[in-house]
């Protein structure tokens, strides 16, 4: 059984089994995406947008995503969230994120669109992700950690712009 309580349209999000969402988050939905006009010199929202009707936004069974989380649903490939993923309350995941199994992210993280968390990966408070950044398999990405290129598996990292953490730091 799933308990949800946030707002998600029904078409855009499948939910696995034992999914709890909690109040005030939005799935679902579309991302930020604008691109400027020539001419005029204003933002406007793409009008491919309007082909996105495909792509949804995937959770996968005993996902957990706390209070005021926003997860967009994906333009080009589906968001996922793997099974057995933590989020907790104040999270963004932008679209087309897949975030691994068995990750916890902690309250403030933002993961930009097209953005790859491997498995069990812990996300620190505040910390953010680069859109189209790959998170290899359990890694750790500090508190307030700003990533903006490519992690590799089993290492930290810290700091802004986020590097790898020696064993003397």
């Amino acid at each position: 059984m799933s308990e949800n309580f946030g707002a998600m349209p029904n078409e855009t999000v499948v939910i696995g089994e034992n999914v709890l969402v909690k109040p005030f988050t939005a799935i679902g939905f579309f991302g930020f995406g604008f691109k400027k006009n020539k001419e005029t010199g204003k933002y406007k929202i793409p009008l491919e947008r309007n082909d996105h009707s495909n792509w949804k936004v995937i959770l996968k069974d005993d996902v957990e995503i706390g209070s005021g989380c926003s997860i967009d649903r994906g333009s080009w490939r589906h968001t996922i969230i793997e099974e057995g993923t933590k989020i907790d309350n104040l999270v963004h995941i932008g679209h087309n994120a897949h975030i691994g199994k068995h990750c916890l992210i902690v309250s403030g993280a933002v993961i930009g669109g097209s953005a790859n968390i491997g498995d069990e990966c812990f996300i620190g408070m505040n910390a953010s992700i680069k859109d189209r950044i790959t998170i290899g398999n359990k890694v750790i990405v500090g508190a307030g950690a700003v990533v903006v290129k490519d992690v590799p598996d089993g290492v930290t990292v810290v700091g802004n712009p986020a590097h790898i953490l020696d064993k003397k730091e």
